[in-house]
């Protein structure tokens, strides 16, 4: 035998079929086709772009209110040796170029390390270094892009030219506190081809 349903009524329990005629008080509804659903934790892939033998490659709606902090994946080969791949932010389908990104890194070759800092340069330079005929692996921890705040960003990149494994880690900042939707990437010579993966933080 079904069961009856009730609905509270702010002092007692009724009978929905019976008691209720009208529940536009007790229900409410949201339209989500417009909207990127957030992941409970952990990282949700939100484009993956695949390009060949290109002299630059944008990523246009990477980052929204949806998510604070993302991570860039990176995987490519360059048409010459020791390609810088450097990195932009971009508002729409315009890149920032102005003076206002700063590198400082940590290179380990060998058994040397050596570190540098840049300042007032035009983009984040070496992102990660690309080789003719191997395949280079790097990531990218970016953190507020879409918020109005300073922009920075940690990355971790490896590679194993002629089968020696070098090591790179360096960290990025901004100038100024604007927000931005997206990327791109370019080789500082020649061109690049590969993928790359971006993935929002949730908290």
């Amino acid at each position: 035998m079904a069961k009856k349903a009730y609905v509270y009524n702010g002092s007692a329990w009724e009978d929905l079929a019976s008691s209720i005629s009208d529940l536009s008080s007790y229900a409410t509804t949201v339209n989500l086709d417009n909207y990127q659903l957030k992941s409970v934790a952990g990282l949700t892939l939100i484009n993956t772009t695949t390009f060949s033998a290109v002299s630059s490659q944008s990523i246009n709606d990477a980052f929204s209110a949806t998510y604070d902090n993302y991570l860039i994946l990176i995987g490519a080969t360059g048409s010459t040796t020791n390609q810088d791949i450097n990195f932009r932010l971009r508002i729409s389908s315009t890149d920032n170029t102005s003076a206002v990104y700063s590198r400082s890194s940590l290179y380990q070759s060998s058994t040397t390390v050596s570190g540098q800092r840049l300042t007032g340069i035009t983009s984040w330079i070496g992102i990660f270094d690309a080789q003719s005929g191997v395949k280079q692996s790097g990531r990218l921890l970016i953190f507020n892009p879409f918020i109005v705040e300073y922009t920075s960003a940690i990355q971790d990149a490896v590679g194993a030219p002629n089968g020696n494994v070098e090591q790179t880690r360096r960290t990025f900042g901004t100038t100024v506190t604007t927000s931005y939707t997206g990327f791109t990437v370019f080789p500082t010579a020649g061109t690049i081809t590969g993928t790359v993966s971006v993935y929002g933080y949730a908290k």
